[in-house]
């Protein structure tokens, strides 16, 4: 079955992924054969070809809560037929389109306007898309990242992204700060 990884930053990470093989368990043959399965996506009228796929194929595209991104389009065209499977990979904060689809919506508002969920919505919710705050403290803690470096956390909960502020301040020797809203960090 076609297999379409539509999101360019999900494309920039797996060719970092296979860049750098020997940082994780795949070898750069393993990492080859797995980008040949999948067709990549890298801009928006190959995103757009999608649509003329008349037979069975799988889309991989963010947003993960559905919220924004190349998704959308492809949910304007399928979410209204019963044989489309949306499938989520994690967490759906609420109030999002993905908590709402989950939770068993019968319309999606997209660009303005709504669209009927017809397809079957599912989750795998033991997949993380990151480590949980203990993973990072060990990672941290064996690294070899200077402790004058500074850590700014960027991605979560403003309640979750303090807590863990806290929790690496205590037990690590880094300094860590949450990044406020809208702030530009230069590195």
């Amino acid at each position: 079955m076609p297999i379409y990884l539509d999101s360019p930053m999900a494309i920039d990470v797996t060719d970092m992924f296979c860049r750098f093989h020997d940082h994780h368990r795949l070898s750069d043959d393993e990492c080859r054969d797995m980008c040949r399965a999948v067709t990549f996506t890298r801009g928006v009228d190959e995103s757009k070809a999608i649509t003329e796929q008349a037979f069975p194929h799988i889309i991989i595209a963010g947003s993960g809560m559905a919220t924004g991104g190349r998704i959308l389009h492809h949910f304007k065209r399928l979410l209204s037929e019963s044989k489309t499977t949306v499938l989520f990979t994690g967490y759906q904060a609420g109030g999002t389109r993905g908590a709402k689809m989950l939770a068993g919506a019968g319309s999606v508002k997209i660009h303005g306007e709504w669209f009927p969920v017809k397809a079957k919505v599912e989750v795998i919710s033991s997949l993380s898309g990151h480590a949980d705050y203990l993973e990072l403290t060990d990672w941290l803690k064996r690294s070899q990242v200077s402790s004058s470096t500074a850590i700014q956390l960027v991605h979560g909960d403003p309640e979750a992204l303090e807590g863990l502020r806290v929790h690496l301040q205590e037990n690590t020797s880094f300094s860590v700060g949450v990044a406020d809203y809208r702030s530009i960090l230069r590195i």
